[in-house]
């Protein structure tokens, strides 16, 4: 009886710690947004179907329930038989294609961004990603414009994010 019991207690106890790290591992991982250069290399194009609940919903739009952290992509992209291009940076904005900057105290502590040039300081980034932070701290839309350079010229892309608050 005591060896049955002991065979409970262990495999509750193994369910227990794969709930643990099931619950962990979906609760902390990233909203990815992919990237791609388009094709005569004017912009900066996201391939990530838009979740946002409002129209317009492009590609890239991003509807946040809760604090999240973003993780954009941009896949190894040639400008040249020598260079690829290389993701610069996020900054933020109010408007659609108004203009970076002047975000707010609260979306500024959200992104971990400068409220007045409205660039954002990553938690992680290489030449081909961009992880930021988003605590999502209450509703709010605000508009991202990620940047990619090579030899001399930059691109960029400019969707929304819908903060649908901490809920």
């Amino acid at each position: 009886m005591k060896k049955q019991e002991g065979k409970h207690k262990g495999l509750l106890l193994f369910v227990t710690v794969l709930s643990v790290l099931g619950f962990y591992s979906t609760a902390h991982a990233a909203i990815v947004v992919g990237l791609q250069v388009n094709a005569d290399q004017t912009g900066l194009e996201a391939t990530t179907r838009g979740t946002c609940t409002k129209e317009p919903n492009p590609n890239g739009c991003i509807h946040v329930i809760g604090a999240e952290q973003i993780n954009f992509n941009l896949p190894n992209a040639r400008c040249s038989d020598n260079e690829s291009w290389q993701l610069g940076e996020v900054t933020l904005g109010t408007s659609e294609k108004g203009g970076s900057g002047n975000i707010g105290g609260v979306a500024a502590s959200d992104f971990d961004a400068d409220e007045v040039t409205g660039v954002v300081t990553p938690v992680s980034n290489s030449a081909n990603h961009i992880l930021i932070k988003d605590d999502n701290s209450e509703p709010y839309d605000i508009w991202y414009k990620v940047s990619a350079s090579c030899g001399g010229k930059t691109i960029y892309t400019d969707p929304r994010i819908e903060n649908g608050g901490s809920q």
